[in-house]
C-alpha cells in the first residue's frame, strides 16, 4: 500500500510592464510617464531630478516606448 501521488500545481507567472521606470540620469525608481491621447504626446518626468521630456508619439505606442524615447534622447545628449 502506497500513498496517491498529488498533482503538482503549476502558477502562471505574468509580466507587467512596471508603471515606474529607471531613471538614467540619477539611476533611481522615480521615472513617470503621463500621456496625452488628444495630443499623441507623452511628458516622461524624473520626480527625483526633475529631467523631463516631450515625446511625441504614434497611435499604438504605450508608456514603455515613450520611456524608451526618452533614455535615447538623454544618451544622445538631447536632455
Amino acid at each position: 500500500m502506497g500513498r496517491r501521488k498529488r498533482k503538482k500545481i503549476v502558477k502562471k507567472v505574468v509580466k507587467r510592464i512596471p508603471k515606474v521606470f529607471l531613471c538614467p540620469n540619477c539611476g533611481k525608481n522615480a521615472v513617470f510617464v503621463k500621456i496625452d491621447k488628444k495630443e499623441n504626446k507623452a511628458s516622461v518626468k524624473c520626480s527625483s531630478c526633475n529631467i523631463a521630456l516631450d515625446v511625441e508619439l504614434r497611435l499604438s505606442e504605450e508608456p514603455i516606448d515613450a520611456y524608451n524615447s526618452f533614455v535615447d534622447a538623454y544618451y544622445s545628449g538631447k536632455v
